[in-house]
Formats: C-alpha cells, sequence, structure tokens
C-alpha cells in the first residue's frame, strides 16, 4: 500500500451523479453555469441538487455505491432543510456534493413545498428557479450578481400564473415582511439598502422559535459559526481519534502512515501516540515487567526494552503466577498509566480539532497482566472510546512471513481476537478491517473517508 491515490476528476463525478441519480425527479440547483464552475473549480464550494422526498433513501445509497464519498452533513429534520453532504477526493483536494430533499428551505425558512418545485431536464424552472436563485442566497446573507438574478427574473417571468400564486402563497406565510419586496425585485425592481438584513432577521427568529428550537439544537454544529473549529471545506470539525489495532506484522505502521498523508494532503492536521506496554510508559514498568514474567499482549516486540543479553520472556501460560498480587496490582496501574497517557498525549490535540492516530489502544488490558482484570473494565471506563477503531488484516501466512520471529499460531489467535474486538462496535463512529495484503486497491480510502466523517458528524447522529 501507499498514500497515493487516484482522486477523481470533478468532470467524472458529475457523470456518475447523474447516472446514479438517473430517471428519477431531481435536478442541479444554482445558476445555469454553476455545474460547469463547479466541475473547472478546486475549492470546497458545494454541488448541489434537489431531489424529491420519495426518492431520498435510494439517492443516499446511489451516492455511497458510486463515489467513494465520505458523509459530512446530515440533516433530516421536517422543519429544516433536509440533506446530506458529502466529500470526494478528487483530484484538485476534497469536493463537495450537497443534495437537498422535499421542501425547498433555508433552515427552517419554507422557500416553496415540494409539490410546488417544477423540473425539466434536470433543472429548476418558474418560481422554483426564481426561489432557488434569488431567494434562497438572499436568506444566507447576500444579493446576487446581476447574471443570476437576471435568472431568476427570467424564471419568475415564464413561471406559470399557478405557479407564482403558490409561491407567493407561501412566501406571504414564511417571509411576511419581505415577501411583497421580493416579489418586486423579481418582477424588475431594485432591492432595498436593508433587504439582505430583514431577511437575516427572518430567518434567525424562525431558527429560534419555539417549535423550531429541537431541530435547531440537533444541527447545531452546523449552524454556530465555525470559528477556530473551521476545517478543510469551511465546516465545523472536530478533533479525531482513531485506535489501530492488531498483531506485530499486521500492517498497523503502514495504514497509520498512508491514512495520515492522506489526511495531510487533504489539509486536515494528524499526530500519533503509543498504547502500548512495550516503550513510552511510566518509569519502573519494563522492569517490574521483567521481575513478574509479564508479556505484553498482541504479540508486541519488546526486543528494544532490555539488554541484547538478556534472556527472551517466558510464555505467561508456561510460567506459574506465583506473583499474582502483584500482576493484579500492575494491571490497575497499566490502567491509571492509559488515562494519564491520554490525557498528556491525546486529549489536547483532539480539542484542538487533530486527528490522532494511535498505535494500539486501552483494549490490551484485557490480556494483560492479568487476564480477567477489572482494571481493564476500569480502563475503558477511564479512557473515552475511540472514534474510529481500525484492524489492519491479511492471510496470517503474509502476517507472519513479515513477523516470523512470533510464532504463527499466536499471530493467528491474537488476529482472531481482535476481529472479536471489532464485532463489539467499540468505534463511536466507524469500525473498520483493511487489507493490508496488497489485494485491495486503495485498502486505506474507506479509512480516510471514516475518519472525515467522524470530524464532521456527531456520532449520535450520523445517518
Amino acid at each position: 500500500m501507499t498514500a497515493e491515490r487516484a482522486g477523481f476528476q470533478r468532470a467524472a463525478i458529475i457523470v456518475a451523479l447523474g447516472e446514479a441519480l438517473g430517471e428519477r425527479r431531481w435536478a442541479w440547483q444554482g445558476a445555469s453555469q454553476a455545474v460547469e464552475q463547479w466541475a473547472a473549480a478546486n475549492d470546497a464550494k458545494d454541488l448541489d441538487i434537489w431531489c424529491a422526498d420519495e426518492d431520498a433513501a435510494a439517492v443516499r445509497l446511489a451516492v455511497a455505491q458510486v463515489l467513494p464519498a465520505a458523509c459530512i452533513e446530515h440533516a433530516d429534520d421536517p422543519r429544516r432543510l433536509r440533506h446530506t453532504g458529502w466529500a470526494v477526493e478528487s483530484d484538485g483536494g476534497l469536493a463537495v456534493v450537497d443534495v437537498t430533499f422535499g421542501d425547498l428551505r433555508v433552515g427552517p425558512v419554507l422557500l416553496l413545498g415540494q409539490q410546488d418545485i417544477e423540473v425539466e431536464a434536470h433543472r429548476f424552472v418558474g418560481a422554483a428557479a426564481a426561489a432557488d436563485l434569488f431567494v434562497r442566497p438572499l436568506l444566507r446573507g447576500r444579493i446576487v450578481d446581476d447574471n443570476r438574478l437576471g435568472e431568476a427574473r427570467e424564471a419568475w417571468r415564464l413561471a406559470g400564473v399557478e405557479q407564482r400564486a403558490a409561491a407567493t402563497r407561501t412566501w406571504s406565510s414564511s417571509l411576511a415582511a419581505i415577501s411583497e419586496e421580493i416579489c418586486t425585485v423579481l418582477d424588475g425592481g431594485d432591492p432595498s439598502a436593508d433587504l439582505v438584513r430583514r431577511a437575516r432577521a427572518i430567518l434567525l427568529r424562525q431558527t429560534l422559535a419555539p417549535r423550531n428550537l429541537g431541530a435547531t439544537w440537533r444541527q447545531r454544529r452546523s449552524i454556530v459559526p465555525v470559528g477556530r473549529r473551521k476545517g478543510p471545506l469551511g465546516h465545523r470539525t472536530t478533533g479525531v481519534v482513531v485506535a489501530t489495532v492488531g498483531t506485530d506484522g499486521s500492517g498497523k505502521s503502514t495504514v497509520a502512515d498512508d491514512a495520515s498523508a492522506r489526511l495531510e494532503a487533504l489539509g486536515m492536521p494528524t499526530r500519533t501516540a503509543y498504547f502500548g506496554m512495550a516503550r513510552g510508559n511510566l518509569p519502573g514498568v519494563g522492569l517490574a515487567r521483567k521481575v513478574l514474567g509479564i508479556a505484553a499482549p498482541g504479540g508486541e516486540d519488546h526486543s528494544g526494552d532490555v539488554a541484547p543479553d538478556d534472556a527472551a520472556e517466558e510464555d505467561p501460560a508456561d510460567k506459574p503466577l506465583d506473583h499474582r498480587s502483584l500482576r493484579r496490582l500492575a494491571a490497575w496501574f497499566y490502567a491509571v498509566e492509559y488515562g494519564w497517557r491520554y490525557l498528556s498525549t491525546v486529549a489536547g490535540p483532539k480539542r484542538r480539532g487533530e486527528v490522532v492516530i494511535c498505535d494500539r489502544y486501552v483494549y490490551d488490558l484485557r490480556d494483560s497482566p492479568w487476564p480477567g482484570s477489572r482494571a481493564s473494565v476500569f480502563a475503558e471506563w477511564l479512557v473515552p472510546a475511540p472514534d474510529v477503531m481500525v484492524l489492519p488484516d491479511a492471510p496470517v501466512e503474509m502476517i507472519h512471513a513479515r513477523k516470523p520471529e512470533r510464532p504463527f499460531a499466536e499471530q493467528r489467535a491474537q488476529q482472531e481476537k481482535f476481529r472479536a474486538l471489532l464485532a463489539e462496535h467499540p468505534g463511536r463512529s466507524a469500525n473498520l478491517i483493511v487489507d493490508t495484503s496488497g489485494a485491495t486497491a486503495d485498502a486505506v480510502g474507506p479509512l480516510v473517508r471514516a475518519i472525515i466523517s467522524a470530524a464532521h458528524l456527531d456520532p449520535n447522529h450520523t445517518p
């Protein structure tokens, strides 16, 4: 595996989306040249698409199938705009696709009900086009330029009587204070100097209205200004803890390096942290392990922990447990030390919005130094669960060839334990197995996308 990947060209993304959406009722949003401009750009501006509500589930599935995309936004409350956003690795960096479902809204403000939206050749027409081209940007804080305003006015002029009447009724209800002026501007009049301010005031009032507070709170991550938490796409992001587990030779270092390189290239800062028992512990642990005959879990390589002329550690299965109390105490020592290591090496970077990729995690304590100790339960309570758990995996024959100093049966048993661990779904956002055999093209891609999603989405409200 390498950190290189073949990024999609934006033109190919557009073609793939069109094929996935097929003959469903959908439309490209924005001005007439919006799709072509997005294809030629390399920034984080969205490619906006509208789809009928009844196709929401099928469209989400279709996008996931045709594009290697990371979900970065998801809102499904009918009291607000319902949409799903994806980030796709393109040859110019991350490209964003955002699909709106059902009613046309800005936040909770209704612009046009789904039943009144007219589509021809996958473009809005009539009142729907006027609302999308002029009213939607107005509520987002700007008066569009002359070209886009001209398109909006032409669409309004061509709208049928029933379309205009339906739009006027909707705006009179949702935008009462400015609805008349919106129609005046679409009929050719000049917008007043304070139109944007009044539109934003309406949006704020409806956002904070009692009937909308629940939906507003659930979507607070996408509503509150991002400030210093701004990610490479301009969205609010949070730090991500990635735990890599696996026996020696499974490919943990390779996966971590590849994922880190990909994420750094996309503008997401990363760092590593060590959570094994072989090094990086508090003073005295190495000596205590030798005295107690405690082997590291998961087949960790201890070759750097002892002098070359020291004898190899005995397998604890072949050694009498003549230090039961001390081994139990050592388990609790490790549990506390794990908590300290998280606070000192992980908590700060995560709080600053970085991706922290951990080599091993607290789950090692389940098997050593005292298998079944309640210290492991305490450690898993004390140390927050990782956001993403990943197991690099390959045929055990290949793993053994990479690390032949470890017994074959031991490596096989350890990988089985780690697969069982992943089946518990300890990762808050994702739990993945990454193929490190070399047989899978872009094997690390799903991990990169899972990390991008975890950085953008609340794990309690993922789609």
